[in-house]
């Protein structure tokens, strides 16, 4: 709501992200959408989400939604209606112009029988759910507890490659709990990328971060050492082609190993 509100969007949109995903930061579709806005990989860089193997900003509940509001406010810019904007958002603006071409109509119950299915049932899926949040009680629908404090946040700043374990230890926490005030991690030690970065954390939790940062960066060595030493004692992985004619006791015999071995590591 904060970040809508920022954006001058009206604040039934954040409904949408129910549509999407049920507002699990962590949903995946089956083309490769990601997040509560479930932004495709492209879409989320042009409107810098940052998405690498070590973070994932799509999954970014402040950050998605950022770059949700921009997507919806240049389709609006565009089409100067809601409906129509919702419409875009789902199957791009491209199938939204057919539509008005092939119909002759510039608004969505319009063009609505020329745009794809799925998009035909989003919009009146929006519609659905705005009323329903917004009149349950009329409805005998009551809303489940939730726990507070797992939404209060705070950020703190991060400026070396600190490891998730070091700081959840420090702060009392567990690695678990950790991750889900940042789902967009995807690797458990902080990207250092241009200078830092901020971390969220509970809201009691950030004077400690601080307190405790010589700890946590001496403890977060001391991971990445033993990360180090167990990297250098695994084996060294060896390719090989398979020619015609060879077979697994063939390969075993070249290199030194047992067949069961060969069949264990592939």
């Amino acid at each position: 709501e904060e970040v809508l509100s920022e954006f001058d969007m009206p604040l039934e949109i954040k409904y949408l992200s129910i549509i999407e995903s049920g507002l699990n930061p962590h949903a995946y579709s089956r083309v490769g959408a990601a997040g509560a806005w479930q932004f495709m990989p492209a879409t989320g860089r042009i409107f810098d989400l940052d998405i690498t193997y070590k973070i994932d900003e799509r999954r970014d509940i402040e950050k998605s939604t950022r770059a949700a509001c921009q997507y919806l406010k240049q389709m609006y810019g565009m089409y100067h209606d809601w409906n129509m904007a919702l419409a875009a958002y789902n199957c791009g603006p491209g199938n939204v112009r057919k539509a008005m071409r092939l119909s002759g109509k510039k608004d969505f119950w319009g063009i609505y029988n020329y745009l794809p299915r799925e998009t035909q049932n989003y919009v009146p899926k929006f519609i659905a759910m705005t009323y329903m949040m917004s009149f349950y009680d009329q409805y005998c629908i009551i809303p489940s507890p939730y726990d507070a404090p797992h939404y209060e946040y705070t950020k703190v700043y991060c400026t070396s490659n600190l490891e998730f374990a070091a700081i959840a230890e420090m702060l009392w926490m567990t690695k678990e709990e950790l991750k889900m005030y940042n789902p967009e991690m995807r690797k458990e030690t902080i990207p250092f990328e241009n200078g830092g970065y901020y971390l969220k954390v509970p809201v009691d939790k950030d004077e400690m971060f601080y307190i405790m940062y010589d700890e946590i960066a001496t403890a977060s060595e001391a991971i990445k050492e033993e990360r180090r030493i167990a990297e250098a004692k695994k084996p060294k992985v060896v390719y090989h082609y398979v020619r015609k004619g060879e077979c697994l006791p063939i390969i075993a015999r070249k290199y030194g190993c047992s067949v069961s071995q060969l069949k264990k590591w592939n």
